[in-house]
């Protein structure tokens, strides 16, 4: 007998399918008709869906932030300033520490130091934006950071107040991961995509497999910084291969993280032309031969690479660090805001994965973004349906906790340049693909681990997940 059934549903590309037969970790078959099974899923005429892949997450980080300040989605400045006082007065700890603001909140897109101190008078406090590349600090704060200036930090400058914040134990972080996992089961994702740490990640995902608790298959990306010399970093990637034999179906990585610019809110993405009203082009974080020469040193090795860039410098040159690696390696850009229209075909051409988050494109998030490019780049942005019809692989996911983890709000964004077949690809098949996994996960077919999803996407709604043949949610 089968340990479970899903019944009752409409397996996705599958019209004359409304079952999946699952033993074990795997399906062992995709049919009609009730099954007899230890364990029977009714989907009430749900979609059977390959589970949902994210392919560009931290993990930790919002998972720690499910406790924190939440301002995302405030687009007004009193309603952050209510929030962030209510949220002092209800915490006693001692920090106040959050995340989320929008920089269209504030007038001239950014916060103050004068505000934060008003707001916060009695402790440090520190809110992080939305992108997670800006920083809000009040006086006591800088204080204890020895630091001086507006409170407003960019980029590498955060880690100066960042590090002084109290560490959490190793314990709490667990317990933060477990409820990120709960989020993650509720929506329909059964694995996802570290986009860098994941050196230092490590241990805690290892910790929850041991015990038991894994319900969500991770990838981990470890970094690849700038401004070594390159015998350092081939030490590091003795390193690294060290780390990454212990694979399993559970937990995996062979791929690395380079950020080569920031964002274009805070102009710290770099750009062949200068930001709008300013002589601000963006400063790369790499020189262009030394990316080169790093990718190169971890294509020989085997490694994967993948590279945070918003800009359309910044894409060009990571996609000149690409070039010559074979197509296989499926190095990867993640973000592409902002591309040059020349570069566009290159993606197919070299295959190179585009790593993409839709609801980075949501009107709400981009009125700043939009300013700063002016509307001749802006209309260029975030080009998923030109990428793919040039042969580009599409891999899609959300950035949590950039913005939520919610596969529904992407595919509504994504579906206005795609299909919904196209859309469901990316955040499946497409994000399987982008990490050398297709051969087990992204679809629903026999021998498949049985990664599913039962999804009403009419409502929006998660009906059931199951991971490895475990059902980990059910509505």
């Amino acid at each position: 007998m089968a340990s479970l059934a899903i019944v009752n549903g409409k397996v996705w590309q599958r019209p004359d399918s409304n079952a999946v037969v699952v033993d074990g970790e795997r399906i062992t078959g995709v049919g009609t008709g009730r099954v007899a099974a230890d364990r029977v899923v009714d989907a009430g005429g749900a979609w059977i869906l390959p589970a949902f892949n994210d392919a560009h997450v931290h993990f930790l980080m919002a998972s720690r932030s499910l406790s924190e300040l939440d301002l995302h989605g405030v687009e007004d400045q009193g309603e952050i300033e209510r929030r962030i006082v209510e949220y002092a007065g209800e915490h006693a700890g001692p920090w106040v520490v959050g995340r989320g603001w929008f920089y269209s909140a504030f007038a001239g897109g950014l916060p103050t130091l004068e505000l934060l101190d008003r707001l916060v008078p009695d402790r440090p406090a520190y809110i992080e934006s939305f992108d997670a590349h800006t920083g809000w600090a009040n006086s006591r704060a800088l204080t204890i950071a020895g630091l001086t200036g507006t409170g407003v930090l960019k980029e590498a400058a955060l880690r100066g107040v960042t590090r002084h914040i109290p560490r959490r134990t190793f314990a709490e972080d667990l317990d933060a991961m477990r409820s990120g996992m709960r989020v993650a089961a509720s929506r329909g994702i059964a694995s996802v995509q570290e986009a860098g740490d994941g050196q230092d990640l490590l241990p805690l995902w290892k910790s929850l497999r041991e015990s038991g608790e894994l319900t969500l298959r991770v990838r981990l990306a470890f970094d690849m910084t700038p401004g070594m010399e390159m015998r350092d970093w081939e030490r590091r990637l003795d390193l690294y291969e060290e780390m990454r034999r212990d694979q399993d179906p559970w937990i995996s990585t062979g791929i690395l993280k380079a950020f080569a610019d920031g964002v274009v809110e805070s102009m710290t993405a770099a750009l062949f032309e200068p930001y709008v009203g300013s002589d601000e082009r963006g400063s790369p974080l790499w020189g262009h031969d030394e990316l080169r020469e790093a990718v190169a040193m971890a294509d020989a090795r085997g490694w994967q690479v993948q590279v945070h860039a918003i800009g359309d410098a910044a894409i060009r040159q990571a996609l000149d660090a690409f070039e010559g690696s074979p197509p296989g390696r499926r190095h990867r850009v993640e973000h592409i805001e902002a591309p040059h229209p020349s570069d566009i075909a290159r993606f197919g051409r070299m295959g190179v994965v585009a790593s993409m988050q839709p609801q980075h494109a949501n009107p709400t998030l981009t009125e700043v973004w939009r300013r700063h490019l002016g509307p001749e780049r802006a209309a260029r942005g975030w080009p998923w349906r030109e990428i793919r019809n040039s042969g580009g692989r599409l891999a899609f996911g959300t950035d949590w906790p950039v913005v939520p983890l919610d596969p529904f709000a992407s595919l509504a964004l994504a579906t206005q340049q795609l299909s919904l077949d196209e859309a469901i690809g990316a955040w499946t098949s497409g994000s399987a693909y982008a990490e050398h996994a297709e051969t087990r996960k992204g679809e629903i077919r026999k021998g498949m681990l049985a990664d599913i999803a039962v999804v009403d996407l009419e409502e929006e709604r998660v009906r059931a997940t199951i991971v490895g043949g475990a059902v980990v949610y059910e509505e």
